[in-house]
């Protein structure tokens, strides 16, 4: 079987990890091929799309595999969004990966929204079924769809997304990297010698709870320091950054608080090697690499308890959760774990036995069984995985659906 998996490639991309390692272990798979087709990341000419469609839709290839995220094909603003100038060159069956459930109006943050003209304009883009339609279940009904999480795929049911074309699959742990300092030149690095480092991991979003962790930060041991381990993913993401910084500023927690922008997978492990307990406060998630690094590393974590993160401790408990937003917990968890060597050291080990209970290979199996099911579906019905009838009369070839 060939497949040909479309994905983002750059280094600094958690889904592009995440590829690369599936497609490492897909290969270790009996009979199977994978070719890699990058993603040009923003909104395309359509003569980029048609030249990738003639890869995608090569005679040889037998499923081809969409690792999705709306800003892959230019975000989710009206007339944006180039994936459906893509989706309909494809001639082939369809897996696709969601790596983002959010609903239109999660995205746009309509709940936290409080200017008054701009929550009105967000109000009247959820309004606008047909639009909304093409955000929130759309790509994911018109595919045999991954996720990541039995949450997720509920939310897509309830969508209209069809139970037997879901398929829920997490994500492996990733591989390590060697640490041969064992973090002592990270913490010496960053002035961290003789603190307790408490490391919140990834790329610097609003969405993983900084501001909580600053407002605890002066109740931990005055000797506890919080590494922001990662940078602004994309130059957009930088301002959020510097907003960051002058709060710790204000607050006075500049000797507390470490920022290291981005790190290598070298640096990351001596990263994780230097610190005592990883911090997962997120607000909102439908997974999280920042939480597989940690596990594959074998890391004590404390973890918000969003959906996500509550199945990977049903699967094996190797966390330690607190409710989800509540400042309160969220101390009263984390102190009770820095107080206690027999409870770090245990999760530790607890760690350790998922990274090895969830390897790529394991997931890998799971995924090709997937394939097996969406050529089967392809093959008895054709037109299982083109556009709904919801959407079909809306719809023109080679044109942004629902807009």
């Amino acid at each position: 079987m060939k497949i040909a998996m479309l994905t983002t490639v750059g280094e600094r991309c958690g889904i592009a990890a995440y590829t690369a390692e599936l497609t490492e272990a897909l290969r270790r798979q009996p009979r199977m091929q994978v070719e890699v087709i990058p993603i040009d990341v923003g909104h395309q000419p359509l003569e980029h799309y048609q030249a990738l469609a003639r890869l995608l839709n090569a005679e040889d290839v037998d499923i081809v595999h969409i690792q999705h995220e709306h800003s892959f094909w230019g975000g989710i603003l009206p007339g944006h969004s180039a994936y459906w100038t893509m989706r309909y060159l494809i001639k082939k069956p369809i897996v696709l990966t969601a790596h983002t459930t959010y609903s239109l109006a999660q995205m746009l943050r309509l709940k936290t929204e409080r200017r008054p003209h701009i929550w009105l304009a967000k109000k009247i883009l959820t309004l606008r079924r047909a639009y909304r339609d093409s955000v929130d279940i759309a790509p994911f009904a018109t595919a045999y769809t991954i996720v990541h999480t039995k949450e997720a795929g509920r939310e897509l049911v309830v969508r209209g997304a069809k139970p037997q074309n879901i398929s829920v699959i997490p994500a492996g742990v990733p591989k390590t990297f060697p640490a041969p300092a064992e973090g002592s030149e990270f913490r010496e690095k960053h002035g961290l010698l003789g603190k307790r480092v408490l490391t919140l991991f990834g790329y610097v979003v609003p969405s993983k709870g900084y501001e909580m962790t600053l407002d605890i930060l002066p109740s931990l041991p005055s000797n506890a320091v919080l590494v922001v381990a990662g940078g602004a993913r994309t130059p957009e993401s930088e301002p959020y950054v510097s907003q960051l910084k002058e709060r710790v500023e204000q607050a006075g927690l500049m000797d507390r608080v470490v920022f290291t922008g981005y790190l290598s997978d070298e640096e990351i492990a001596e990263a994780m090697a230097g610190t005592d307990v990883v911090l997962v406060p997120h607000l909102q998630a439908t997974g999280s690499y920042s939480v597989m690094v940690p596990l594959s590393y074998g890391m004590p974590i404390v973890s918000s308890d969003l959906a996500c993160f509550r199945e990977i401790q049903e699967r094996h408990a190797c966390m330690e959760l607190f409710r989800a937003g509540d400042k309160n917990d969220f101390l009263t968890r984390l102190l009770a774990i820095l107080g206690s060597d027999k409870r770090q050291a245990e999760l530790r080990t607890q760690s350790d036995e998922y990274a090895q209970k969830f390897s790529w290979d394991e997931i890998a199996k799971v995924t090709v069984q997937t394939y097996k099911d969406a050529l089967k579906a392809w093959n008895v019905q054709p037109k299982n995985f083109v556009p709904l009838s919801m959407i079909k009369p809306r719809v023109k070839e080679g044109k942004a659906p629902l807009e």
